[in-house]
């Protein structure tokens, strides 16, 4: 008791300092984690423009190689050359690479707007964020202040106060794994998809799908061993069907593709269905996160103000 009430004594001014910095800066903390889900909830709607621009950029590329090929000395060239069709091929394509580039242009500037209104929100939650880890240091050195005096102390208020904060704590751990785990499966897709779309250029460059056996599906290994990779860590992810039917018509630039290059663009369609789940599951699992954040804060308030009083009431004269 003695060491207790020399401890508190020589400890009670930094208490109270860190006390008063704890209570002007906890009113940052609801803002804060509101906003943060508001900039996951930008970045989700932001998804779409990033999408068509990629898929815009990887449609230029197609006609480029169109363009290259006609350009230079091959069967179709020669087959083209023989039955006066090249120049007619060759105006297609100008006329193709026309509507690529106009399309690259119509989505980043649509991107850009998007990326434009996601800063509004994202930048002033910067300043918010460093308060709210002054906020957190402060609460860290409080408790651990107050721990160091009561050390051996033992009062009924302040352990009640204490297994609600470690249920709490524990609660969170679990949120707080589980979003990181959604999360990664996301980036996965994400990887797998961009993946895709390499492998579909890929194959109108090279001559690679005159090497795949017949019957048999040219599927990247990247795209195949990430989604294998995002399966293995969230079982939870629903299944998706593989294309089944093949239709021969034209994208929006005026491009056709192969049976195979179109099962890939299939492919990334029924991804994308992968992408808006875990957006929904990891909006669900922020809001939660963010609501035990704060109640975590709060508890951890009330226990070190109870013990804060106990000090006050039992060791400082």
């Amino acid at each position: 008791m003695a060491d207790t009430k020399e401890r508190a004594q020589q400890a009670i001014d930094n208490i109270n300092d860190l006390t008063h910095a704890v209570a002007g800066l906890n009113h940052v903390e609801q803002s804060y984690f509101t906003t943060r889900l508001a900039v996951q909830k930008l970045k989700i709607d932001k998804e779409p423009s990033d999408v068509a621009f990629h898929e815009a950029e990887t449609k230029l590329g197609v006609w480029q190689t169109e363009a290259k090929n006609l350009e230079s000395w091959s069967l179709q060239w020669l087959v083209l050359k023989l039955t006066c069709g090249l120049e007619e091929e060759k105006k297609r394509t100008v006329k193709g690479i026309e509507k690529a580039t106009e399309l690259v242009k119509e989505t980043r500037a649509a991107l850009d707007i998007m990326e434009a209104k996601l800063r509004d929100v994202e930048e002033p939650n910067e300043k918010k964020h460093v308060d709210y880890r002054s906020l957190v240091k402060y609460r860290e050195d409080l408790t651990a202040l107050l721990d160091d005096v009561l050390q051996s102390e033992h009062f009924t208020s302040e352990k009640e106060l204490q297994t609600q904060l470690q249920d709490i704590e524990l609660s969170l751990e679990k949120v707080v794994e589980d979003d990181n785990k959604v999360k990664k499966v996301r980036e996965l897709i994400k990887i797998s998809d961009m993946s895709i779309l390499e492998a579909i250029l890929d194959l109108r460059q090279t001559n690679k799908e005159s090497q795949v056996g017949k019957g048999q599906v040219y599927f990247p290994e990247v795209a195949f061993e990430s989604l294998k990779e995002a399966r293995l860590l969230y079982p939870e992810l629903p299944a998706i069907e593989a294309p089944q039917d093949y239709k021969n018509e034209a994208d929006d630039t005026g491009a056709y593709y192969s049976p195979m290059q179109r099962y890939l663009w299939d492919v990334r369609k029924r991804l994308t269905s992968l992408v808006d789940w875990c957006d929904n599951k990891v909006l669900e699992l922020m809001e939660h996160e963010s609501q035990q954040y704060i109640a975590l804060g709060e508890k951890v308030d009330e226990w070190n103000m109870e013990r804060r009083r106990l000090i006050l009431d039992n060791f400082i004269q």
